[in-house]
């Protein structure tokens, strides 16, 4: 089983196929590698397509120890993916919890990137009243769902989200798939992940310097039938960054590179292409 030790010696699990520039995918709270497997099964045509699970989603390691979670660790551990595999470069993308990852590192790290791809990216809370109802009313909500129901409690919480209605709808067959590898879940990591990652989740709105100073092509996507302040946080960024463009889908939730593939495929692509990633060994 192809893995690598993060800094604090985590074993995180990956794989990687295809060859030529490489795009590093990371994934949702909701999923793990296999979120992208529609991305790779296309794009590793052209591509050298490299997936891998955060800490705390199997076949990854499950720290018990909830101090070795956090976004300082998911932002490392991606620098470490990258470092094992000798990469100077990649293109970089996420969505959801794993877009937030993807920003945090290309901030942190803007020289190891060529791009940026951020799907259904959003802010944390913006002031002390709406961080208040953000953990009362979601992270804590679902934490104690994971705690009481496991896997079942999870994907109760995606049945009632309207975000996710229209790919219940749309693609049942796809999302019983989705469902199943979510209910699959350790809910002990989940649950980490939900009390530091989520729990602490900065504001982009308070981090317009850096935002600023990030010169690097940024692909925004979103499905226009995502949350409210998905759009706001997108409207923002595309704003604010030199280099951002922003594609809406009609009629999409919140996983857009699951719902509508072949179109995001096919823009992605497109969008990788156009630039020249040296994509250089180490």
């Amino acid at each position: 089983m192809p893995e690598f030790q993060t800094a604090d010696g985590i074993s995180i699990y990956y794989e990687e196929t295809g060859s030529g520039a490489p795009i590093v995918f990371v994934h949702e709270f909701g999923g793990d590698y296999r979120s992208w497997h529609l991305q790779v099964a296309e794009l590793s045509r052209s591509f050298r397509c490299i997936t891998y699970s955060a800490r705390g989603f199997l076949p990854s390691a499950v720290p018990q120890d909830r101090s070795q979670y956090g976004q300082s660790y998911s932002t490392g551990d991606l620098l470490a993916l990258m470092d094992h595999l000798g990469l100077d470069q990649a293109h970089v993308a996420g969505t959801s919890m794993g877009s937030f990852t993807s920003l945090d590192f290309a901030l942190n790290h803007p020289s190891r990137v060529a791009s940026v791809t951020l799907v259904g990216n959003s802010s944390g809370p913006r002031d002390g009243q709406e961080r208040i109802r953000y953990r009362q009313e979601w992270v804590g909500h679902e934490a104690k769902l994971r705690e009481e129901r496991g896997g079942d409690g999870a994907v109760a919480v995606l049945e009632d989200d309207p975000a996710y209605q229209s790919f219940q709808k749309n693609d049942p067959e796809n999302w019983a798939i989705y469902a199943a590898n979510l209910r699959g879940q350790s809910p002990e990591g989940a649950v980490h992940v939900l009390s530091t990652v989520h729990w602490n989740r900065r504001s982009l709105f308070e981090d317009q310097a850096r935002l600023k100073a990030l010169d690097k092509p940024v692909l925004l996507v979103t499905g226009d039938e995502d949350y409210y302040l998905v759009g706001e946080t997108n409207a923002f960024l595309q704003e604010i960054l030199p280099q951002a463009v922003w594609h809406r889908f009609p009629g999409t939730g919140h996983l857009v590179n699951i719902e509508r593939a072949s179109e995001f495929n096919a823009l992605l692509a497109e969008f990788a292409a156009e630039l020249d990633p040296p994509g250089r060994q180490a």
